[in-house]
């Protein structure tokens, strides 16, 4: 396999398929854009590709198309590498891989790139093994291949369904028909994914109470108390009151009165933790 990042002006291209019948190259190639978008029109499909959805091409066949001024990431498959299934991915050849394992796809892209630098020679045949399983659970999802695949695809799912939660905690519709939208799995394995979390909701919530306690903590913020709960969703202030106190064992307005004993302290201490239980406790303040 090949992986690849490239900056681009606007222009049009064509596959080497159709500029030659002659020895044509039968890689495939998965195209990733950072930036832009592109329009690709084979024999009788025509895709609009924008940024974050992996496309699927098979370098066989004929197609041209054009790009807008982007970025791009593209991982060449050589057909040796999946011959077994090779009838899987020519049939999804010019297609977009929109749904949610193709979203993990895209992620895994993005991880590939920022880490390339820090692989070794030794890592390549792992990783290959590793790209081929997610891509084909990606493009054809069965038992066999997404168990082949289990602990990386988890681990995605995991990362974008907390990702999810902390873009939305000020979202009313959050909850977990919002991330099994936004995800495409089952409910069965989202609730499997948090359950060393204590639960989704649990999750949920205990997330919009963090981000509520940063805002109750800020010297700098002025919302009171009924406000902050409004913002995380929480409609009744008792409600919210219980549930912090469950969390931190100590009221919304203890943690706004810790604020300014916590500025009064800093203008006077040593700037050096003396230890690192004190280092940690500074920290969170």
């Amino acid at each position: 396999m090949a992986f690849q990042t490239v900056e681009t002006d606007s222009l049009r291209f064509a596959s080497l398929a159709e500029q030659s019948r002659r020895d044509p190259l039968d890689h495939w190639v998965v195209s990733l854009f950072v930036t832009g978008r592109c329009t690709i029109e084979g024999s009788s499909v025509l895709l609009e590709n924008i940024a974050g959805i992996p496309q699927l091409t098979s370098l066989v066949d004929p197609f041209h198309g054009q790009v807008t001024a982007g970025k791009a990431h593209l991982l060449y498959i050589p057909r040796d590498t999946c011959r077994d299934a090779a009838h899987l991915l020519d049939a999804a050849s010019l297609t977009l891989l929109q749904d949610g394992m193709g979203g993990i796809f895209a992620d895994y892209m993005l991880s590939l790139e920022s880490r390339m630098s820090q692989l070794q020679p030794g890592d390549l045949s792992e990783l290959v093994a590793a790209t081929r399983a997610l891509l084909l659970a990606a493009i054809a999802p069965s038992p066999d291949r997404l168990e082949e695949a289990g602990a990386m695809i988890n681990h995605a799912l995991l990362e974008r369904a907390r990702q999810c939660v902390q873009d939305n905690l000020q979202n009313p519709a959050l909850d977990v028909n919002f991330i099994l939208r936004g995800l495409g799995v089952s409910r069965s394995r989202l609730y499997r994914l948090f359950e060393a979390s204590g639960g989704i909701v649990h999750y949920i919530q205990k997330r919009r109470l963090l981000a509520a306690h940063k805002v109750l903590a800020d010297p700098s913020s002025g919302r009171r108390i009924f406000e902050v709960a409004e913002d995380f969703c929480f409609n009744d202030a008792a409600e919210f009151s219980r549930a912090f106190r469950r969390e931190f064992a100590y009221s919304p307005s203890d943690a706004r009165t810790n604020r300014q004993r916590a500025v009064a302290d800093r203008t006077h201490c040593n700037p050096y933790a003396k230890d690192l239980s004190d280092l940690l406790k500074r920290l969170q303040s």
